[in-house]
Protein backbone atom coordinates (compact mmCIF):
# COMPACT_ATOMS: atom_id res chain seq x y z
CA UNK A 1 0.00 0.00 0.00
CA UNK A 2 1.32 3.18 -1.11
CA UNK A 3 2.07 5.39 1.95
CA UNK A 4 0.43 8.63 3.12
CA UNK A 5 3.15 11.37 2.04
CA UNK A 6 0.72 14.41 2.53
CA UNK A 7 -2.29 15.46 5.11
CA UNK A 8 -5.22 17.61 3.95
CA UNK A 9 -7.05 19.49 6.09
CA UNK A 10 -10.33 21.29 5.93
CA UNK A 11 -10.24 24.72 7.54
CA UNK A 12 -13.77 25.27 8.68
CA UNK A 13 -14.81 23.20 12.02
CA UNK A 14 -11.02 21.28 11.69
CA UNK A 15 -8.63 24.25 11.85
CA UNK A 16 -10.63 27.01 13.11
CA UNK A 17 -14.27 27.57 14.70
CA UNK A 18 -16.56 29.62 14.68
CA UNK A 19 -19.11 30.97 17.76
CA UNK A 20 -22.31 30.47 17.35
CA UNK A 21 -23.57 32.73 19.82
CA UNK A 22 -22.16 35.77 17.42
CA UNK A 23 -25.00 35.10 14.94
CA UNK A 24 -27.79 34.41 17.65
CA UNK A 25 -26.95 38.00 19.10
CA UNK A 26 -27.00 39.47 15.73
CA UNK A 27 -30.38 37.68 15.01
CA UNK A 28 -31.87 38.62 18.12
CA UNK A 29 -30.84 42.24 18.02
CA UNK A 30 -32.11 42.74 14.72
CA UNK A 31 -35.25 40.67 15.55
CA UNK A 32 -34.38 38.07 12.94
CA UNK A 33 -35.62 34.58 13.41
CA UNK A 34 -32.80 32.07 14.22
CA UNK A 35 -31.38 30.37 11.73
CA UNK A 36 -32.37 33.22 9.19
CA UNK A 37 -29.36 34.69 8.13
CA UNK A 38 -27.53 31.17 7.58
CA UNK A 39 -29.81 29.75 5.39
CA UNK A 40 -29.58 32.14 3.09
CA UNK A 41 -26.28 32.04 3.17
CA UNK A 42 -25.22 29.05 2.90
CA UNK A 43 -28.23 28.04 0.06
CA UNK A 44 -27.84 27.56 -3.71
CA UNK A 45 -26.74 28.76 -5.89
CA UNK A 46 -25.31 31.80 -3.83
CA UNK A 47 -22.84 29.82 -1.66
CA UNK A 48 -21.51 27.72 -5.20
CA UNK A 49 -20.82 31.60 -6.47
CA UNK A 50 -19.18 32.88 -4.05
CA UNK A 51 -17.25 29.81 -3.14
CA UNK A 52 -15.86 29.17 -6.90
CA UNK A 53 -14.96 32.78 -7.22
CA UNK A 54 -18.08 33.97 -9.40
CA UNK A 55 -18.97 36.91 -7.26
CA UNK A 56 -16.33 38.10 -4.25
CA UNK A 57 -17.07 37.83 -0.60
CA UNK A 58 -18.22 41.62 -0.17
CA UNK A 59 -20.84 40.88 -3.13
CA UNK A 60 -21.84 37.74 -1.38
CA UNK A 61 -22.50 39.60 2.25
CA UNK A 62 -24.66 42.11 -0.07
CA UNK A 63 -26.56 39.66 -1.69
CA UNK A 64 -27.31 37.92 1.88
CA UNK A 65 -28.44 41.62 2.97
CA UNK A 66 -30.51 42.13 -0.08
CA UNK A 67 -32.46 39.10 0.76
CA UNK A 68 -33.49 38.74 4.43
CA UNK A 69 -33.78 42.53 4.21
CA UNK A 70 -31.34 43.73 6.47
CA UNK A 71 -27.88 45.08 5.25
CA UNK A 72 -26.30 45.55 8.52
CA UNK A 73 -27.08 42.37 10.29
CA UNK A 74 -25.72 40.87 7.03
CA UNK A 75 -22.25 43.00 7.62
CA UNK A 76 -22.18 42.42 10.87
CA UNK A 77 -22.63 38.29 10.55
CA UNK A 78 -19.79 39.16 7.84
CA UNK A 79 -17.46 39.69 10.38
CA UNK A 80 -18.07 36.79 12.65
CA UNK A 81 -15.52 35.57 15.09
CA UNK A 82 -13.52 32.56 14.96
CA UNK A 83 -11.22 30.58 16.95
CA UNK A 84 -8.01 28.80 16.15
CA UNK A 85 -7.83 25.25 16.78
CA UNK A 86 -4.50 25.08 18.86
CA UNK A 87 -4.57 21.28 19.44
CA UNK A 88 -5.53 20.47 15.54
CA UNK A 89 -2.30 23.02 14.66
CA UNK A 90 -0.25 21.55 17.00
CA UNK A 91 -0.88 18.19 15.53
CA UNK A 92 -0.06 20.31 12.06
CA UNK A 93 3.46 21.41 13.37
CA UNK A 94 4.43 17.97 14.08
CA UNK A 95 3.37 16.27 10.83
CA UNK A 96 5.34 18.85 9.61
CA UNK A 97 8.32 18.26 11.66
CA UNK A 98 8.63 14.90 11.14
CA UNK A 99 8.35 15.31 7.08
CA UNK A 100 4.92 14.99 6.24
CA UNK A 101 3.40 17.87 3.82
CA UNK A 102 0.78 19.74 5.10
CA UNK A 103 -2.43 21.21 3.57
CA UNK A 104 -5.30 22.84 3.60
CA UNK A 105 -8.01 22.74 1.37
CA UNK A 106 -11.20 24.97 1.89
CA UNK A 107 -14.45 26.39 0.29
CA UNK A 108 -13.42 29.62 1.04
CA UNK A 109 -13.98 33.30 -0.39
CA UNK A 110 -11.36 35.97 -1.85
CA UNK A 111 -11.24 37.04 1.90
CA UNK A 112 -9.65 33.90 3.55
CA UNK A 113 -5.45 34.94 2.47
CA UNK A 114 -6.40 38.06 4.68
CA UNK A 115 -8.59 35.58 7.06
CA UNK A 116 -5.73 33.14 7.47
CA UNK A 117 -2.76 35.25 7.79
CA UNK A 118 -4.73 36.71 10.46
CA UNK A 119 -3.33 33.71 12.81
CA UNK A 120 -0.29 32.91 10.70
CA UNK A 121 -1.99 30.00 9.49
CA UNK A 122 0.20 30.07 6.11
CA UNK A 123 3.38 29.61 7.84
CA UNK A 124 2.11 26.33 10.00
CA UNK A 125 0.89 24.23 6.83
CA UNK A 126 3.11 24.09 3.04
CA UNK A 127 -0.15 25.01 1.19
CA UNK A 128 -3.11 26.61 1.67
CA UNK A 129 -5.90 26.16 -1.55
CA UNK A 130 -9.11 27.57 -1.51
CA UNK A 131 -11.92 26.98 -4.17
CA UNK A 132 -12.37 30.30 -4.75
CA UNK A 133 -9.39 30.54 -6.41
CA UNK A 134 -9.79 26.86 -7.95
CA UNK A 135 -13.29 27.10 -9.47
CA UNK A 136 -14.32 24.14 -8.15
CA UNK A 137 -15.21 23.44 -4.31
CA UNK A 138 -15.48 20.47 -2.45
CA UNK A 139 -16.48 17.54 -3.09
CA UNK A 140 -16.21 18.28 -7.07
CA UNK A 141 -13.26 15.88 -7.60
CA UNK A 142 -11.70 18.34 -9.84
CA UNK A 143 -10.97 20.34 -6.65
CA UNK A 144 -9.20 17.61 -5.16
CA UNK A 145 -7.49 17.22 -8.28
CA UNK A 146 -6.56 20.74 -8.21
CA UNK A 147 -4.57 19.94 -5.45
CA UNK A 148 -2.91 16.61 -6.25
CA UNK A 149 -1.50 18.19 -9.18
CA UNK A 150 0.00 21.45 -7.00
CA UNK A 151 1.14 18.92 -4.29
CA UNK A 152 2.84 16.45 -6.87
CA UNK A 153 1.06 13.25 -5.51
CA UNK A 154 -1.15 10.65 -6.10
CA UNK A 155 -4.42 10.20 -4.43
CA UNK A 156 -3.29 7.26 -2.73
CA UNK A 157 -0.58 9.13 -0.80
CA UNK A 158 -2.39 11.85 0.51
CA UNK A 159 -4.99 11.70 3.82
CA UNK A 160 -7.83 14.38 4.00
CA UNK A 161 -10.23 14.95 6.64
CA UNK A 162 -13.12 17.27 6.58
CA UNK A 163 -16.12 18.15 8.89
CA UNK A 164 -18.50 17.47 6.49
CA UNK A 165 -18.55 13.75 5.78
CA UNK A 166 -20.59 14.88 2.04
CA UNK A 167 -17.40 16.72 1.33
CA UNK A 168 -15.17 13.26 1.07
CA UNK A 169 -16.59 12.04 -1.68
CA UNK A 170 -14.20 13.85 -4.19
CA UNK A 171 -11.39 12.90 -2.31
CA UNK A 172 -12.38 9.70 -1.95
CA UNK A 173 -12.75 9.61 -6.05
CA UNK A 174 -9.25 10.21 -6.40
CA UNK A 175 -8.41 7.45 -4.10
CA UNK A 176 -7.06 9.60 -0.73
CA UNK A 177 -7.54 7.93 2.65
CA UNK A 178 -10.20 9.90 4.24
CA UNK A 179 -11.83 10.71 7.86
CA UNK A 180 -14.87 12.82 8.78
CA UNK A 181 -13.31 14.73 11.79
CA UNK A 182 -15.02 15.13 14.67
CA UNK A 183 -12.10 15.80 17.38
CA UNK A 184 -8.31 15.59 16.92
CA UNK A 185 -8.10 12.27 19.20
CA UNK A 186 -10.13 10.83 16.57
CA UNK A 187 -8.02 12.32 13.59
CA UNK A 188 -5.10 11.10 15.47
CA UNK A 189 -5.94 7.28 15.75
CA UNK A 190 -7.20 7.89 11.84
CA UNK A 191 -3.86 8.79 10.98
CA UNK A 192 -2.17 6.14 13.21
CA UNK A 193 -4.52 3.60 11.49
CA UNK A 194 -3.46 4.81 7.90
CA UNK A 195 0.28 4.36 8.47
CA UNK A 196 0.83 8.23 9.59
CA UNK A 197 3.26 7.83 12.92
CA UNK A 198 1.73 10.60 14.89
CA UNK A 199 3.02 10.12 18.57
CA UNK A 200 0.02 11.02 20.94
CA UNK A 201 1.54 14.25 22.82
CA UNK A 202 -2.13 16.05 22.61
CA UNK A 203 -2.99 18.38 25.01
CA UNK A 204 -6.08 16.92 25.96
CA UNK A 205 -4.15 14.50 28.69
CA UNK A 206 -1.60 17.57 28.90
CA UNK A 207 -4.40 18.90 30.38
CA UNK A 208 -5.73 16.31 32.74
CA UNK A 209 -1.84 16.31 34.04
CA UNK A 210 -1.68 19.76 34.57
CA UNK A 211 -5.11 19.62 36.24
CA UNK A 212 -4.19 17.05 38.44
CA UNK A 213 -1.18 19.07 39.56
CA UNK A 214 -3.34 21.89 40.69
CA UNK A 215 -5.53 19.65 42.49
CA UNK A 216 -2.31 18.30 44.59
CA UNK A 217 -1.38 21.75 44.97
CA UNK A 218 -4.80 22.96 46.25
CA UNK A 219 -4.77 19.65 48.55
CA UNK A 220 -1.64 20.59 50.06
CA UNK A 221 -2.50 24.19 51.23
CA UNK A 222 -5.90 22.48 52.75
CA UNK A 223 -3.73 20.36 54.62
CA UNK A 224 -1.46 22.52 56.04
CA UNK A 225 -2.98 25.76 55.60
CA UNK A 226 -5.30 27.57 58.34
CA UNK A 227 -8.90 26.78 56.95
CA UNK A 228 -10.40 30.17 58.68
CA UNK A 229 -7.53 31.96 57.02
CA UNK A 230 -9.04 34.97 55.01
CA UNK A 231 -9.18 34.89 50.72
CA UNK A 232 -7.80 38.13 49.63
CA UNK A 233 -9.54 37.50 45.96
CA UNK A 234 -12.27 36.27 47.15
CA UNK A 235 -13.99 38.55 49.80
CA UNK A 236 -16.42 37.32 52.81
CA UNK A 237 -14.53 33.74 51.90
CA UNK A 238 -12.39 31.77 54.01
CA UNK A 239 -10.09 29.05 52.93
CA UNK A 240 -13.16 26.56 54.24
CA UNK A 241 -15.22 28.19 51.69
CA UNK A 242 -13.15 28.40 48.69
CA UNK A 243 -12.35 24.10 49.70
CA UNK A 244 -16.15 23.95 49.37
CA UNK A 245 -16.96 25.95 46.11
CA UNK A 246 -14.24 23.77 43.97
CA UNK A 247 -15.44 20.74 46.05
CA UNK A 248 -18.88 21.54 44.45
CA UNK A 249 -17.31 23.10 41.36
CA UNK A 250 -15.81 19.27 40.35
CA UNK A 251 -19.06 17.56 41.35
CA UNK A 252 -21.04 19.62 39.09
CA UNK A 253 -18.66 18.96 36.37
CA UNK A 254 -18.83 15.51 36.68
CA UNK A 255 -21.94 15.03 36.42
CA UNK A 256 -22.27 17.26 33.33
CA UNK A 257 -19.36 14.91 32.35
CA UNK A 258 -21.31 11.63 32.94
CA UNK A 259 -24.82 12.60 32.97
CA UNK A 260 -25.57 12.20 36.03
CA UNK A 261 -26.00 14.43 39.41
CA UNK A 262 -24.25 12.15 41.70
CA UNK A 263 -25.28 12.38 45.24
CA UNK A 264 -22.22 11.88 47.40
CA UNK A 265 -18.72 12.57 46.31
CA UNK A 266 -17.03 9.77 48.49
CA UNK A 267 -15.72 6.59 47.40
CA UNK A 268 -17.12 5.54 43.77
CA UNK A 269 -16.50 1.85 43.90
CA UNK A 270 -19.49 2.03 46.79
CA UNK A 271 -22.48 4.03 46.62
CA UNK A 272 -23.29 3.94 50.34
CA UNK A 273 -19.77 4.88 51.26
CA UNK A 274 -20.21 8.46 53.96
CA UNK A 275 -18.93 11.55 52.42
CA UNK A 276 -15.30 12.01 54.00
CA UNK A 277 -15.43 14.63 57.35
CA UNK A 278 -12.13 16.09 56.20
CA UNK A 279 -12.04 18.83 54.43
CA UNK A 280 -9.03 17.99 52.50
CA UNK A 281 -10.20 14.29 51.64
CA UNK A 282 -13.55 15.48 50.89
CA UNK A 283 -12.08 17.58 48.44
CA UNK A 284 -9.17 14.87 47.22
CA UNK A 285 -12.22 12.57 46.71
CA UNK A 286 -14.29 14.70 44.60
CA UNK A 287 -11.22 15.51 42.41
CA UNK A 288 -10.07 12.20 41.85
CA UNK A 289 -13.30 11.22 40.82
CA UNK A 290 -13.39 13.87 37.84
CA UNK A 291 -9.63 12.91 37.13
CA UNK A 292 -10.62 9.45 36.72
CA UNK A 293 -14.10 10.36 34.15
CA UNK A 294 -11.88 12.56 32.44
CA UNK A 295 -8.83 10.04 31.78
CA UNK A 296 -11.60 7.80 31.04
CA UNK A 297 -12.76 9.26 28.29
CA UNK A 298 -11.13 10.81 24.68
CA UNK A 299 -11.13 14.64 24.03
CA UNK A 300 -14.07 14.50 21.61
CA UNK A 301 -16.24 12.59 23.84
CA UNK A 302 -19.87 14.01 23.83
CA UNK A 303 -21.49 15.28 26.77
CA UNK A 304 -22.73 18.89 28.10
CA UNK A 305 -20.52 21.35 28.25
CA UNK A 306 -20.04 24.99 29.86
CA UNK A 307 -19.41 26.40 26.29
CA UNK A 308 -18.66 24.83 22.69
CA UNK A 309 -18.15 22.42 21.85
CA UNK A 310 -19.99 19.96 23.63
CA UNK A 311 -16.86 17.76 24.69
CA UNK A 312 -15.25 15.92 27.21
CA UNK A 313 -12.16 18.14 26.49
CA UNK A 314 -13.86 20.91 27.12
CA UNK A 315 -14.48 20.26 30.68
CA UNK A 316 -10.63 19.03 30.76
CA UNK A 317 -9.52 22.63 29.77
CA UNK A 318 -12.72 24.51 31.87
CA UNK A 319 -11.70 22.69 35.42
CA UNK A 320 -7.79 22.73 34.88
CA UNK A 321 -8.12 26.98 34.40
CA UNK A 322 -11.05 27.03 37.62
CA UNK A 323 -8.50 24.64 39.89
CA UNK A 324 -5.32 26.82 38.41
CA UNK A 325 -7.28 30.09 39.37
CA UNK A 326 -8.52 29.07 43.12
CA UNK A 327 -5.03 27.02 43.88
CA UNK A 328 -3.73 30.93 43.40
CA UNK A 329 -6.31 32.23 45.47
CA UNK A 330 -5.52 29.51 48.15
CA UNK A 331 -2.08 29.87 48.17
CA UNK A 332 -2.04 33.90 48.36
CA UNK A 333 -4.39 33.20 51.40
CA UNK A 334 -1.92 31.41 53.31
CA UNK A 335 0.88 33.66 52.72
CA UNK A 336 2.79 31.94 49.58
CA UNK A 337 3.53 33.36 46.51
CA UNK A 338 1.73 31.89 43.83
CA UNK A 339 2.87 31.41 40.18
CA UNK A 340 1.02 30.80 37.14
CA UNK A 341 2.60 28.91 34.78
CA UNK A 342 2.76 31.20 31.23
CA UNK A 343 1.41 28.74 28.10
CA UNK A 344 -1.59 27.89 31.08
CA UNK A 345 -2.23 31.59 31.87
CA UNK A 346 -1.97 32.55 27.89
CA UNK A 347 -5.05 29.72 27.79
CA UNK A 348 -6.92 30.86 29.96
CA UNK A 349 -6.91 34.55 28.76
CA UNK A 350 -8.31 33.29 25.55
CA UNK A 351 -11.11 31.08 27.58
CA UNK A 352 -12.12 34.36 29.31
CA UNK A 353 -12.30 36.25 26.16
CA UNK A 354 -13.29 33.78 23.57
CA UNK A 355 -15.19 31.31 25.08
CA UNK A 356 -16.74 32.66 29.24
CA UNK A 357 -17.31 36.47 27.86
CA UNK A 358 -19.69 35.27 24.76
CA UNK A 359 -21.51 32.62 27.37
CA UNK A 360 -22.10 35.68 29.34
CA UNK A 361 -23.57 37.96 26.65
CA UNK A 362 -25.63 33.97 25.64
CA UNK A 363 -27.02 34.08 28.69
CA UNK A 364 -27.76 37.71 28.92
CA UNK A 365 -26.05 38.26 32.13
CA UNK A 366 -24.07 41.16 30.50
CA UNK A 367 -24.07 43.74 27.16
CA UNK A 368 -21.92 42.90 24.58
CA UNK A 369 -18.98 45.01 24.21
CA UNK A 370 -18.73 47.49 21.05
CA UNK A 371 -14.74 47.37 20.82
CA UNK A 372 -12.21 44.83 20.44
CA UNK A 373 -9.70 44.62 22.68
CA UNK A 374 -6.61 42.37 21.60
CA UNK A 375 -4.30 40.74 24.58
CA UNK A 376 -0.92 39.89 23.84
CA UNK A 377 1.77 37.76 25.87
CA UNK A 378 5.44 38.03 24.87
CA UNK A 379 5.96 35.12 27.40
CA UNK A 380 4.05 32.44 25.47
CA UNK A 381 2.58 31.69 21.82
CA UNK A 382 -0.18 33.55 20.48
CA UNK A 383 -3.02 36.72 21.35
CA UNK A 384 -6.48 36.50 22.58
CA UNK A 385 -8.73 38.75 20.86
CA UNK A 386 -12.38 39.82 22.74
CA UNK A 387 -14.41 40.93 19.60
CA UNK A 388 -16.89 43.82 19.96
CA UNK A 389 -19.74 44.24 18.28
CA UNK A 390 -18.75 47.15 16.14
CA UNK A 391 -16.91 45.39 13.50
CA UNK A 392 -13.51 47.50 13.34
CA UNK A 393 -9.92 46.30 13.57
CA UNK A 394 -9.21 46.31 17.46
CA UNK A 395 -9.61 49.73 19.53
CA UNK A 396 -6.48 48.58 22.09
CA UNK A 397 -4.00 46.38 22.32
CA UNK A 398 -2.55 45.11 25.64
CA UNK A 399 0.69 43.38 26.06
CA UNK A 400 1.97 41.84 29.47
CA UNK A 401 2.53 38.44 30.97
CA UNK A 402 0.15 36.11 30.29
CA UNK A 403 0.21 35.24 34.25
CA UNK A 404 -0.72 39.30 34.90
CA UNK A 405 -3.20 39.58 31.89
CA UNK A 406 -5.24 36.41 33.60
CA UNK A 407 -4.99 37.63 36.69
CA UNK A 408 -6.20 40.78 35.71
CA UNK A 409 -9.52 39.54 33.30
CA UNK A 410 -11.02 37.40 36.48
CA UNK A 411 -10.48 40.77 39.33
CA UNK A 412 -7.57 39.11 41.07
CA UNK A 413 -4.88 42.57 40.31
CA UNK A 414 -5.70 45.76 39.61
CA UNK A 415 -4.46 46.93 36.32
CA UNK A 416 -2.78 49.88 37.53
CA UNK A 417 -0.49 46.97 39.75
CA UNK A 418 0.73 44.91 36.76
CA UNK A 419 3.52 46.10 34.09
CA UNK A 420 1.42 46.41 30.67
CA UNK A 421 2.02 48.28 27.60
CA UNK A 422 -1.44 49.59 26.23
CA UNK A 423 -1.66 50.88 22.89
CA UNK A 424 -5.21 52.38 21.16
CA UNK A 425 -7.93 53.67 23.17
CA UNK A 426 -7.88 53.02 27.29
CA UNK A 427 -11.28 53.72 27.66
CA UNK A 428 -12.56 50.57 25.76
CA UNK A 429 -10.33 48.56 28.27
CA UNK A 430 -11.61 50.21 30.94
CA UNK A 431 -14.61 49.51 29.47
CA UNK A 432 -13.84 45.38 29.08
CA UNK A 433 -12.80 45.47 32.55
CA UNK A 434 -15.59 46.86 33.95
CA UNK A 435 -17.64 44.14 32.29
CA UNK A 436 -18.21 40.70 34.70
CA UNK A 437 -16.32 38.65 31.62
CA UNK A 438 -16.47 35.53 34.16
CA UNK A 439 -19.03 33.82 35.78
Amino acid sequence: MTGIRAVLFDLDGVIRHFQPEHVETIERAQDLSPGTIEAVAFAAPLIDEVTTGRITRAEWVRAIGERIGDQAAAEAWGRHPFTPDADVLALADQLRAAGCTTAVLTNGTDGIPAEVASFGLQDRVDAVFSSHEIGFAKPDVRAFRHVLDALGLDGPEVFFTDDSERKLAGAVELGMRVHHFTGVDGLRAALRSSGVDVADRSSHRARIDLLEEAIDGFEAVLRSGDHSAVVPSCPGWTLADLAGHLTDIHRWALGQLTRTEPDDPGDPDDPEAPEPADLADRFRAGADRLVAALRARPADAACSAIYPPDTAGTWVRRQLHETTIHLWDAQQAVGGEPRLQADTAADGVREVVGDLYPRQVRLGRVDPLSETVVFRFPDADGEAELVGTAGAGPAVRVTGRAEDLLLVLWGRRPLDTVAVTIDGDRSALDQALATKLVP
